[in-house]
This record gives C-alpha cells, structure tokens and sequence, in this order.
C-alpha cells in the first residue's frame, strides 16, 4: 500500500510539472522605432490584445505557446504586420523599425488629448498643419500674412500696430492662440479699426508675429468651434504654434526686397540653432530681426490748409475761401503730397528671440520649458493739425501746421515651464505654468499741446502719452490614461483644470500730453491718458473639463467634451462638444461635430476708458471721441448695460478622401451662431439733441463731440464651406505642391 501512494504520489508530481510546463507562456518583447528616434505611442496589436507603446518605444506581451500575428501602426508611418511564434517559457525580442508613410495627411497634436496619434485626414474635425518649408514658400516675412496665403477660411487684415486674423468670418477674439499646446497671451490693447474695411474692429486678439518665426516647427489650425476642449475665445477654431525641439542643426533664413516704386524696403534674418543636453534632453535656440520701410500709396490733400468753411457758407462762399487758400498755399510753398503720409505700411523694427528645452530625468518624468522675449517698434503719422484750426495749433511753433510723429513700443514676454510623466497603466500627467505679458507704450514728437500757445517756441513739442499693459498667468494640471476594453478597440478619458489670473492696467502721459493749460477752454489738450482715466483691472478665471474619446471599432470615432467656467468678475458657464467620424473605407471618411460655447468679454473691453481726437476730412471739424467703459456715469446715463460673455452654437459635417497617394480632399461646411456678440459701437454724435441733453450735465466732458462703447450689441449668424484640395507630384528633381 505504502509504495502504490508513493508511486502516485511521484505520478502526480510528475503530471502536475507537465502541465504547468505546457501551460507556461511565453514573453514577446519589442522596441518601435523610425531609425533615427523611439515612437511613443505606436499601436500593437498581438492576438486579441492591444496597448500602445511606451515612451521609449517598447511594448510586452505574455501568451500561450502557438503563431499570432502582430500588427504595430503608428500615424504617419507605414503599417507593421509580421506572424510571430511564441514559445513556452521564451522571451522573444523584436526590433520593428516603421518607414514614413508616403501618402498625405499631417500628425496633429491639436482637437484631442489621446496618446494615439492622428493625420488630419482621420480627424473628427478639420485641422491644417502647415510646415515652416510650406509657409516660407508664400514669400512673405510676417507669419500672419505666410497664413493668409496658405490656410482656409483664415484672413489677416494690415491694422495699424498689428495684423488681427480671423478664422471663418468671425473676429480675431473669437480664436485662440496655443504655444506649444498652452494658451498664449493676449494684447493690451483692442483694434482701432480706424480705416475702411480692417478686420476686428473693437476686438482684443494676440500678435501671432511676435513668436519668431525660426523657432517655429509647425502650425496647426483646428477649423471648428472648441471652448469645451481648451475655453473661452475658441469660437472660431484653435491655432497651436509647435515650436522645433531639433538638435545640432543650424538653420538661417534671409529674405529681403522692395517694391517697384522704390520704397517699402524690407529685411528678415533669423536664426536656429539646437543642443543635446548629455542625450537626455534639447535646448534649442532661435532669434530673429526684421525691418520694414514705410509705403506711401495715398493721394493728394486737396482741401484747405490756412482758411476755414464758415458752418454757414454759401456754395459760392467756399469757391472764394478755396481759391484764396490756395493762393496762400502757393505762396508758401506748402507740400499737399506730405498731408496723407500715413495712407500705406508702417516703419517697422521688430527683434526678438525664443529657448525651447527639455530634459528626461528618468523613464517616467521629464520637464519641458519656454522662454520668449519680443520687441517691435512702429512709426506712424498721425493726422496732420492744419493752422485753420487755431484750437489744435500752435502757431507760433508751427505756422503751417504739422503731422505729429507717433511711436509706439511694443514688448512681449512669455515663459512657460512644466513637468510631464506617465505612471502604472499608462496614466499620463502633466503640470504646467505659463506667464505672458504685453505691454504698449506710446510717444509722440514734432506735436504740441494746443493749450500751452501762451508759451510760444518755448513749448514742448514731444511727450510720453500713455502705455497699456496686459499680464496673464496660466495654470493647468492635466491627467489622461487610454484602455482598450473588449469589445471597444478603443477608449481615452481626459480630465483636468485650469487657474487663470488676468490683469489689465494702464498709466497716464507726460502732464503736457494731456493737462489742459487754457481756463477758457477755447483750445484742446495734448490727447494723451490723465490720472483720471488710468486703470488697474484683474480678474481670476477657474475651469475644469472632461475629454472622452473612443473607437468603438475600426470604422466609428466618437468624442464628447465638458467644460465649466468661472469668472470673477461676470460669472460661470458651461460649454459641451459631440464630434464623431465615420471610415466609409481606408480612402473615405465622413466627419460632422456640434458643440456649443462662449466668450467671456475681455478686461478691455469691460474697462477701457480713453479720448481720441480726429479730423473730419469732409468738413475739417474736429472730432474729440469718447469711449467709455459700461460702468461709466455715461454709459449708464446712455442706458448701456454691462457686459456679458458671447454664447454659441456651431455646427459642422464634412468628409475626407484620399483620391490616391497624391492627391486629398476636404470638404466641410459650418454654420455659427452667436448670441450677445460683443461690438465697439459707432460715433454718436452730439449734433444729436438726445446725446447732447445727456452728455451736457457732465461739465468736464464739455470738449467731447462723439461717444462711444462696447455693448452685447448683436447676434450673428455665419455659414460657408471650406474645400480644400491637396496635391503632391515630383518631376525628376523638382516637386510640385
């Protein structure tokens, strides 16, 4: 009996060591790569399991012994399909190396938070990507204006202190900026909107050209409405500026060249150099200088300079005065070309620099970093004072009148720093402050204060007349994990907040640039910002979103978005986004989204408070304009209620196709619609009885001939299509795109 239990003991024994050798699994293991770097994020499919890869490439798998096929893609690379044979109890290593795709379609950062990456032409919604080789080709020096060449649906308009874009119709405020996937600061002031047809009137956008343009990689623009993915001012779309992370390569870019007629003279250098920090990390630098001479294409002046129009004068009473003057024009020699001096481009000097850097500190964590600096300079003319109007001139300092020289300085600072990692289960963080800041001040020589005449030559005729500033600190805390739960071939939830300080100030001029010297009231003041109208205004913005993107199979991609808002100073909001694509097959794709959203107004907007003199060119009145803010007596007295955040609702659907490996097209059509849209109203004009009764009990605004304001003045409704068509041929050693 003993030695039966002991033989089946050994039996069993023996058994049960078989079994668990035929049940061991076997290990596969693997590194994707492009040859020259790792792929993150590359999708490996083994069997019925998928995971993505992880920072350095690499992936593990664990099966039964048997033959499977693994499947390894990546956007922007050609697909991996190879049959693999695992062994019991074996590890096996892969080296897979993917070739760059030659077929079209860019990988986009911007429109979604997942690890798996997208070209443009799998995207739920349409997003450009436009290299710096693309853009330099347009030949122009202002990324603004290399844009308006190459992008749809996007215009830039030549403002006199900026170049404002848009995107789909809207204004400048209803597009937001990202640097580097960050919300990049505004501009201190709003747009004058002072000639004829310039885009964003009363708006308050971002200087696109004050990020260098050498230290730029790529640029993004995402076309459809997004204030539930990245908040308020994403209306119109999303444009991300990529800045390079490239390493021991220089890079230079040259371009100069003028008009025909001679003048407009423009220069553009710039420069970009990378370094490798001990190969766990990148430090690369950029810097750039641009000049630009003014073009003059206006016409010639051709009213009165010396004598006035009577209000009351008889047709043939002007004929008399008209000929008169001219006769005194002739006679000293006075130049009508040099009235309109300011009817084209500006002088222009801009010069700046920009340090992009990270560095790895382990398998899991890494910090990444920005730093920007830029400076630009602009020369204008203002409107020229002609000795007819005693009130505006000096006469002993200027007997023929004078065009003030204005110059306006324009400096923009912006850092961001942060730290990224991926923990357990591919849970991916990031944490990261920014800090941006534009501030704009102004001078003015060969001008005077009208209301200092009692001092004759001895009159200051140059004076520091204001400066804006404008300060935004950024912070975020982002989290983000992808699974790939059966029968879902794909899911990744995004969540995270953001804290926003914004502040807003101004500060007055010189005390000749806006004091009035003269009792009786009969002449005007410098025209610069008194100590009564200086502003010192902040407000704390508090947000939270959630971003879930799945592919329910290989055909279906859904993406749903959440975001509340809260502003301290007008209150919170909510905005929500659907957006999904369809894969009719590899080459065709249907794609549509709805979403609604918001603009909160902006602290200029809310705030700002000036006075503006101007010439009536019909008539040569002066015009002395008021803005005045929406908690002004005024305002108030005019019935103007307080500003409220824009509220939208946009709706797009589209398709893509990929005709071959050459050729592409998109299509997609929108229809925006916004509520309470924000608008700089027009004049009006005291000549109105009703303006007039009510501006009258305000003594010190007896100067002031127009008002005007901001208001939730209008809805709007905007709709158009976009069809973009994409081509690639090569010709011997030539290309064609």
């Amino acid at each position: 009996m003993k030695v039966f239990l002991h033989t089946a003991k050994v039996a069993f024994a023996f058994l049960a060591l078989s079994s668990f050798a035929f049940a061991q699994d076997g290990t596969i293991k693997g590194r994707v790569h492009n040859d020259n770097e790792n792929l993150p994020n590359a999708t490996v499919s083994f069997g019925n399991k998928t995971a993505p890869t992880n920072n350095k490439g690499e992936f593990s798998f664990s099966a039964t012994a048997g033959t499977y096929t693994l499947i390894v893609t990546h956007a922007g690379y050609k697909k991996i399909q190879r049959a693999v044979i695992i062994e019991a109890g074996h590890t096996r290593m892969l080296d897979l190396v993917m070739e760059p795709e030659k077929q079209l379609g860019e990988v986009v950062v911007v429109g979604s938070r997942s690890a798996i990456q997208r070209t443009n032409l799998n995207t739920p919604v349409p997003v450009d990507v436009f290299s710096t080789k693309q853009l330099l080709q347009t030949g122009q020096i202002n990324l603004t204006q290399m844009l308006n060449f190459t992008a749809p649906s996007f215009n830039a308009s030549r403002e006199l202190l900026n170049e404002p874009v848009t995107l789909r119709g809207l204004d400048p405020q209803h597009v937001l900026i990202l640097l580097n996937g960050t919300r990049y600061h505004n501009v201190a002031w709003y747009y004058m909107g002072t000639l004829k047809g310039q885009l964003g009137r009363g708006s308050v956008g971002n200087d696109l050209n004050s990020i260098p343009f050498s230290a730029i990689d790529k640029v993004e623009i995402l076309r459809d409405g997004a204030s539930a993915q990245y908040g308020s001012d994403a209306i119109a779309g999303v444009i991300n500026i990529r800045l390079k992370e490239t390493t021991g390569k220089t890079a230079i870019q040259l371009h100069t060249g003028q008009y025909y007629a001679g003048d407009g003279e423009k220069f553009s250098f710039g420069i970009n150099h990378g370094f490798s920090i001990h190969k766990k990390g990148f430090l690369n630098f950029s810097a750039d200088y641009r000049y630009q001479e003014p073009a003059y294409r206006g016409g010639i002046y051709q009213g009165t300079v010396y004598l006035p129009y009577p209000s009351n004068a008889t047709h043939n009473d002007s004929m008399h005065i008209k000929t008169k003057d001219d006769s005194i024009i002739n006679a000293k020699g006075f130049d009508r070309k040099s009235v309109l001096a300011n009817a084209g481009t500006l002088k222009t000097v801009r010069a700046g620099a920009l340090l992009n850097g990270g560095y790895t500190l382990n398998n899991h964590i890494a910090l990444f970093w920005t730093a920007a600096i830029n400076d630009r300079k602009v020369w204008r003319d203002a409107a020229y004072r002609f000795p007819k109007n005693p009130s505006q001139v000096n006469l002993v300092l200027y007997p023929n009148g004078f065009q003030a020289k204005d110059k306006n300085n324009n400096i923009d600072i912006s850092t961001i720093a942060g730290i990224k990692g991926e923990i357990k289960n591919h849970l991916r963080w990031d944490i990261t402050s920014s800090y941006g800041q534009n501030v704009v001040s102004a001078s003015a020589t060969n001008t005077n204060n009208p209301s200092q005449s009692f001092m004759g030559k001895e009159a200051p005729t140059s004076f520091y007349t204001d400066a804006e500033i404008y300060r935004q600190l950024t912070n975020n805390i982002n989290f983000s994990k992808t699974w790939i739960p059966a029968p879902i071939k794909l899911l990744n939830i995004a969540v995270g907040a953001e804290w926003r300080v914004e502040q807003y100030r101004t500060r007055a001029g010189d005390s000749a640039s806006w004091y009035n010297y003269d009792p009786t009231g009969a002449k005007q003041d410098g025209g610069g910002v008194s100590p009564d109208n200086v502003l010192n205004k902040n407000r704390n913005v508090l947000g939270t979103y959630i971003d879930i993107e799945t592919e329910l199979n290989n055909r279906f991609l859904l993406d749903a978005a959440g975001r509340y808002e809260y502003y301290s100073d007008f209150g919170s909001n909510v905005a929500g986004k659907l957006a999904a694509r369809y894969k009719v097959s590899e080459c065709f794709m249907l794609r549509a989204s709805a979403s609604n959203g918001f603009r909160a107004p902006s602290l200029q907007q809310r705030y700002a408070i000036s006075t503006s003199t101007d010439i009536d060119r019909a008539t040569g009145r002066p015009l002395f304009n008021g803005l005045f803010p929406n908690d002004h007596e005024v305002a108030k007295a005019l019935g103007i209620p307080s500003l409220t955040a824009e509220r939208t609702l946009n709706v797009s659907s589209g398709l893509t196709a990929k005709l071959n490996n050459r050729n592409s097209l998109t299509v997609d059509a929108y229809w925006i619609q916004i509520k309470n849209r924000i608008i700089l109203s027009g004049s009006y004009d005291r000549n109105n009885r009703s303006i007039d009764s009510i501006l009258k009990p305000y003594t010190n605004l007896s100067q002031i001939t127009e008002v005007s304001f901001f208001s939730n003045a209008v809805n709007t409704r905007t709709y158009g299509v976009d069809l973009v068509f994409n081509g690639f041929y090569n010709f011997a050693k030539s290309n064609l795109h």
